[in-house]
């Protein structure tokens, strides 16, 4: 593929992103709960997507002037600051997910400063790391931590051992070790809402035959499993951002192994540069589903609450953990 091909599908895959962020902005922003500790969380991650594309659309060719360097460490700087806080907020959406529904934790907002000042304090800090050392390179089709340089700017200082360590314990330790544990806080959440639906259908088959009673039952029934298809959804945001930086992990590995894969060398910047879109695609379907929530909801003096056997231990902590997932899932209550 060529160098322009490759260039003209990083624009279109940036100025999508960008757009699908934009537009996830002014969805939750209309749902009127600005206050939400949970929806500040996906404003904060989508604020990250849409500075990692507007970074990635400031090059525009390879180049090795003065001014052009000073451009280029401008971009790898802020390429390296929104990836590692785009990482950071989507680790800590799932946790408060898990937290909600596993441990039951509530007043989430009290986290908030604490986890704001650790997603954008820590990847800056991270991020003036290759500043000091000098590793903010020239590259093909996009500035960073280079391993290109050797290629383009005779005239620039080499460092390969120290950029490959930076590029292994800076960008790709954080990128795997974080959005594995997202998944695992996910894949817990979703096993624990499959007990609740099972639960769920058990009582309902030893419930009477009342038909107010059982339509009642049947509403919330409904509203469980769109909360259910939510948390699934959840799954979805760290498994895209694997994917999307699957590209440049293979090509990370086997350039340390001496053995380039070519083909990758502009692909794997396509498929990182996508990732605004895919996640403005699922943050958009959950929106969809969230709104529909509020609608039945609002219609309720109180969250629907699920009805679980009296004689189950469990069952008031139970009730409150689905009533907490809610609150954080759907963005209904203001904390």
């Amino acid at each position: 593929m060529s160098d322009q091909t490759i260039k003209i599908l990083q624009i279109t895959a940036c100025t999508l992103s960008l757009i699908g962020s934009l537009f996830i902005i002014v969805v939750y922003l209309k749902m009127g709960m600005r206050k939400n500790f949970a929806l500040k969380l996906i404003l904060c991650l989508t604020a990250c997507d849409i500075t990692f594309s507007l970074s990635n659309l400031m090059y525009i060719e390879p180049g090795c002037k003065p001014n052009y360097k000073i451009l280029c460490v401008i971009q790898g700087f802020l390429i390296q600051y929104s990836s590692l806080a785009c990482f950071l907020f989507c680790f800590f959406l799932c946790l408060c997910i898990f937290w909600t529904v596993i441990k039951n934790k509530i007043n989430l907002n009290e986290y908030q400063t604490l986890f704001q000042s650790i997603g954008f304090c820590i990847p800056l800090i991270i991020a003036i790391i290759p500043l000091i050392t000098n590793t903010y390179q020239t590259q093909y089709y996009v500035c960073g931590i280079g391993d290109d340089v050797e290629q383009l700017c005779k005239d620039q200082e080499y460092k390969p051992k120290l950029m490959r360590i930076e590029q292994i314990c800076l960008f790709y330790v954080p990128l795997w070790l974080l959005n594995i544990g997202a998944i695992t806080f996910i894949i817990r959440v979703s096993v624990f809402m499959n007990k609740l639906r099972t639960q769920s259908e058990q009582n309902q088959r030893s419930r009477s035959s009342d038909l107010q009673e059982l339509q009642q039952y049947t509403q919330q029934e409904y509203e469980l499993k769109l909360s259910q298809r939510i948390t699934q959804n959840m799954l979805f945001y760290p498994i895209i951002m694997l994917i999307c930086y699957s590209g440049m992990t293979i090509y990370a590995v086997a350039k340390l192994c001496n053995n380039e894969i070519t083909g990758l060398k502009g692909i794997r910047f396509v498929m990182a540069e996508c990732l605004g879109l895919c996640n403005s695609i699922v943050y958009g379907y959950n929106a969809i589903i969230i709104m529909r929530l509020q609608k039945m909801m609002s219609q309720q003096q109180t969250l629907p609450m699920m009805q679980f056997r009296t004689s189950s231990s469990d069952s008031d902590v139970n009730r409150k953990q689905f009533e907490s997932f809610l609150s954080i899932a759907t963005i209904y209550n203001d904390q």
